[in-house]
């Protein structure tokens, strides 16, 4: 009886390192597209978007976590960005809610000229460093084969307000109406196009 109970467990671990070395995954059972492609890079364009025009790239810590980063050009000069979103469902199409935050280097000092739309006067002014803190909700596709499309849409908040400094000219109320909508607080649009890489070990973390 010891033998048989000793040959019996022998079996089943012969047969369980087998199974593991024969595995394999059906077709019923498919791994979220975000735990199997985990880094991305895209074109990102926008309306007081995270960079203006610019580059961005996509990390996904899990699958329902994503860390997006990027630097572009924008009206306030050069951007430099970060951003954390949730992404509610582990599906190809799904969408997320996001927060991040968005800076821009200005003009460096250099004055910028505008014509005054009521006056016409030449209105000259120095755009300083702007920092924004942006909210955003969207969605995003990833495809199988690792096609990426995102939008969203929200809102970036100045955090440092009378960003820009008139430097010669006397602007209209309605030309000061114009810079602080360009420069100011506002209504954020945004839309990414690229490619999420798949991992060369298949998947990355657990189920």
């Amino acid at each position: 009886m010891k033998h048989l109970i000793v040959s019996f467990f022998i079996c089943i671990l012969t047969f369980s390192l087998l199974s593991q070395e024969e595995i394999t995954f059906s077709e019923e059972f498919k791994l979220p597209v975000r735990l199997t492609r985990t880094f991305g890079v895209s074109g990102n364009v926008g309306l007081k978007s995270l960079t203006g025009l610019g580059i961005t790239i996509q990390y996904y810590v899990v699958p329902k976590i994503a860390i997006d980063a990027g630097v572009g050009i924008s009206n306030y000069g050069y951007n430099l960005a970060g951003r954390g979103r949730f992404i509610f469902t582990k599906t190809n199409f799904a969408p997320f809610a996001g927060a991040g935050f968005i800076y821009g280097t200005g003009s460096n000092g250099y004055p910028v000229t505008v014509s005054d739309t009521e006056t016409g006067e030449e209105i000259w002014y120095v755009l300083d460093p702007s920092r924004f803190v942006q909210i955003v909700g969207g969605a995003e596709y990833v495809a199988k084969k690792g096609f990426f499309l995102m939008f969203c849409v929200g809102i970036s908040i100045l955090t440092n307000p009378g960003n820009y400094e008139i430097v010669s000219g006397d602007p209209s109320e309605a030309m000061v109406n114009y810079l602080d909508f360009v420069y100011g607080t506002g209504f954020s649009t945004e839309v990414s196009i690229g490619y999420i890489f798949g991992n060369k070990k298949g998947y990355r973390g657990n189920f």
